[in-house]
């Protein structure tokens, strides 16, 4: 049914497979006290174009940054504006971590390994490639007994297949 509903919402939709690939900065922030550290990530995304510039474009990507090893499932709503051979795109929407290796997820670290959170950015494309810049915001407790939040500053390419 809501993949019907899609279809009829898309009209002269449009399908892409894109693969990505960056650097990320990722942080822990409790109470004014933040840690953070640098690493990569990689993955695709399959962008359904809707009418007027606008798609949805869920991914999964791998993300590794020094004792963490994430999935990450973001499922975002996006806009491109098209100038010639140019794309100037807004994105947004959730994202859903699952932690699969580490030692901050281990004996050591005790860090939770589901997170949900927030992705917005934007990007800039010529032709099949894109420079992709954004946040993820992540909005649960990622330790017991403390308020403290993962968050994800990537900047990375992107190819359209």
């Amino acid at each position: 049914m809501a993949i019907a509903a899609v279809m009829m919402f898309a009209g002269k939709a449009n399908a892409q497979l894109s693969v990505h690939a960056g650097y990320q900065s990722y942080s822990l922030h409790n109470n004014g006290y933040s840690v953070s550290d640098d690493g990569f990530y990689a993955g695709f995304s399959y962008n359904a174009g809707l009418d007027g510039g606008f798609g949805v474009a869920p991914g999964v990507y791998f993300a590794y940054v020094e004792d963490v090893m994430d999935i990450r499932v973001p499922i975002l709503m996006n806009y491109v504006l098209h100038v010639n051979d140019l794309g100037f795109g807004l994105f947004l929407g959730p994202n859903v971590t699952v932690g699969i290796a580490g030692d901050m997820y281990g004996d050591i670290g005790n860090m939770k390994r589901f997170d949900v959170g927030i992705t917005f950015g934007g990007q800039v494309s010529y032709q099949k490639i894109s420079l992709e810049v954004g946040y993820n915001l992540g909005l649960l407790k990622r330790f017991d007994g403390a308020d403290t939040k993962s968050n994800h500053f990537f900047v990375g390419l992107g190819y359209a297949l």
